[in-house]
Order: C-alpha cells, then sequence, then structure tokens
C-alpha cells in the first residue's frame, strides 16, 4: 500500500485513540450487557478507493473472546501522479474486488478495565483480498493517426494469515471505535496480466513505458511481477511475501 497513505491512517489512528481513551473508561460500565456489534471498516474506502464498501460483525464469545468477519466489496480508486492528475492510460474502464476477513480475538481480561469487547486485544486473522481491472486504449502517432489498439485485463489475489493487536473503545454503551493498531502476515500474491493489442508493443514505446510505471503503483511488489514480463502476453505470477493490516471501524454496539 502506499506509504504515505499508511502513515495517514496510523496517524488518524493514534489520535482517535487519544480523544476517546477517556469515554471509553468513563461510559463502557455496561457493556457486559451487550454481546454484538455490527460496523464499517472505513479504512478501504481511505486507502484502496472511494466507492469501496466494507462491513463486519463481531459476536462476544465466553472468557473474554470474540469472533470477527469482515465482508465488502473493493473498486480501485484512479491513480494520480505526483502533481494530483489522474493518470488515465485506458478508456472503458471497468473496476471492481471484494474483501472477506475473519478475526479471533483474545481481550487481556487482567488488563482492561471493563469486560470484552472493551479494550486491548490480540489474536489470528486471515483474510482475502481481490481487485479486477479490464480496460481498453487507443495509441495514435503524431499526426492523430489510430496505430494500435490495447486492451488489458488484470487481477491480483492476496491471501494473508497473521496475528494483530488492536484496542476497541466502546462509547456511551451503543457505539464502537475499533483500532486495528498492527497485524503482520504472511501473504501469498497471486497476479494475472493479459494484453490484446493490434500490433505488438515495445519496450521502448512511451505507451509500453508509462504502463509499467502505472502497474507500478497499482500492484504490491510490483518489481517482483513485472520483472522480465512480456505485456504482449498473458503473465501469471505467484510468490509468498509479507504483508501488514491497519485500520479503523466505527460501529453500533446491542
Amino acid at each position: 500500500m502506499n506509504k504515505i497513505r499508511m502513515n495517514k491512517i496510523l496517524l488518524v489512528t493514534l489520535i482517535l485513540g487519544l480523544s476517546f481513551n477517556g469515554w471509553s473508561q468513563e461510559d463502557s460500565i455496561q457493556v457486559k450487557t451487550r454481546k454484538n456489534i455490527i460496523r464499517w471498516n472505513i479504512t478501504p474506502m481511505a486507502v484502496i478507493g472511494p466507492k469501496s464498501f466494507v462491513l463486519g460483525y463481531e459476536r462476544v464469545l465466553k472468557n473474554n473472546q470474540s469472533i470477527s468477519i469482515n465482508a465488502g466489496y473493493l473498486e480501485l480508486a484512479p491513480r494520480t501522479n505526483t502533481a494530483g492528475d489522474v493518470v488515465q492510460l485506458f478508456g472503458d474502464v471497468k473496476r471492481s474486488g471484494f474483501d472477506f476477513s475473519v478475526d479471533y480475538r483474545f481481550y487481556f481480561k487482567n488488563r482492561n478495565k471493563f469486560p470484552a469487547p472493551d479494550g486491548l486485544y490480540w489474536g489470528p486473522y486471515t483474510s482475502l483480498y481481490n481487485l479486477k481491472f479490464s480496460g481498453q486504449s487507443h495509441v495514435y502517432d503524431d499526426n492523430n493517426v489510430l496505430i494500435n489498439t490495447v486492451g488489458i485485463d488484470a487481477g491480483i489475489t492476496m491471501y494473508n494469515i497473521g496475528a494483530q493487536l488492536g484496542y476497541q473503545f466502546i462509547i456511551k454503551d451503543r457505539f464502537s471505535v475499533d483500532l486495528m493498531l498492527m497485524g503482520p502476515s504472511l501473504t501469498r500474491y497471486s497476479f494475472n496480466l493479459a494484453f490484446n493489442a493490434d500490433v505488438a508493443l515495445d519496450k521502448d514505446d512511451p505507451f509500453y513505458i508509462g504502463m509499467e510505471k502505472l502497474l507500478s503503483t497499482i500492484v504490491p511488489g510490483s518489481e517482483v511481477i513485472l520483472d522480465g514480463a512480456d505485456f504482449n502476453v498473458q503473465s501469471k505470477t505467484k510468490f509468498n511475501s509479507f504483508g501488514f493490516r491497519y485500520g479503523v471501524q466505527i460501529g453500533y454496539v446491542f
């Protein structure tokens, strides 16, 4: 994920934590009677794209433990350059994707003042992310003559297994702010890239170079995926790497 966006999310997480700490400790005394939370994960909307929408549900089990499930729609936002201008190499663009995750939480009984789902927690998690992108571009020469038509169909899937540390604030006995502070993972990346060009692309072609730059802003670990890739044929790449989970969720307790 983009480092600048990640830093912004972590900064917001810290600010929210400091802001809500007092409210949580003052107003969470009745949380033991409420074992369910429905919530909205706002992080994909900020990091992936504004059209992304992910909801979650948490159910408290016995002994300060809970299970949490998230699922929703992901749509990658258009890429921008350093000047903030949208980089659009393809027209007739279609974007889609999904997010599904499950985590099991252990709330620190001796550390937390109130019972689950209030307070500091840790636990294992697994998640599956999928993003798809397709489009078509017409390439013209300096005389505005059509010289090529290029179609793209790309997809990336990320399967994660890891452990996370977080803190959930229960506010006024009815509202929650869940801060997933850190969640390192082992991640399996699967990347598919297919092109359909009327004329084979040369690697020195400006369009080809622009395409490499665009993909490098979209795909985590792009240096591995793009190394030796031929954009004139279908490319499939799978590899293992490390991932990291973080986020902010707001919810309703009942």
